[in-house]
């Protein structure tokens, strides 16, 4: 049986996807000095993944200091079918952009990450995220700092991010975003 590949404490595995959207290109190397908190959801958990992140943004306003990417395992769509599932993932990105505060750059603050053949999701050891979606808390210089599966999201990501993520009171100023 092989052994977990994500470790609280040890560097994160390497990955690399674009989000959607902005192709905007998220890995390790180029979220270098900002945390990541991947959350490993697909369709049916997608609600609970989006009241975490709310309470996550909360807190934690500053897309600069911490980047909320869903990663979405596409692994299960058939080829035949892709165009029409990214198609209808453009349009789930093109509603959370028009929800955006003015001033914000929606590249920011919705990242969401298709991962087509779903080897970042099996890396990070995302299974059952259907019903309990997979929460990973890398830091700035890419080690783990915390792992968390189902219940409740926010509480778990606040509990993570609390000491590894300077908290904000209030969203950065326009001048602060992009």
């Amino acid at each position: 049986m092989a052994s977990p590949s994500v470790t609280v404490g040890a560097a994160a595995p390497a990955f690399e996807l674009t989000a959607l959207g902005s192709n905007r290109i998220v890995s390790l190397d180029t979220c270098q000095g900002t945390a990541l908190l991947l959350a490993f959801h697909d369709q049916n958990s997608v609600a609970a993944v989006q009241s975490m992140q709310e309470a996550v943004r909360a807190r934690y306003a500053d897309a600069a200091t911490l980047l909320v990417p869903s990663v979405v395992n596409m692994s299960a769509v058939p080829v035949f079918l892709r165009s029409l599932a990214e198609q209808v993932m453009r349009g789930t990105y093109a509603k959370a952009a028009e929800a955006m505060p003015p001033g914000l750059d929606v590249a920011d603050y919705v990242v969401i990450l298709l991962d087509w053949d779903g080897k970042v999701s099996k890396r990070y050891n995302a299974r059952k995220i259907a019903t309990a979606p997979l929460l990973t808390l890398i830091d700035g210089q890419g080690i783990v700092r915390g792992v968390h599966q189902g219940g409740d999201l926010a509480l778990a990501a606040l509990e993570m991010l609390d000491g590894v993520v300077p908290s904000s009171d209030s969203p950065p100023s326009p001048a602060g975003a992009g």
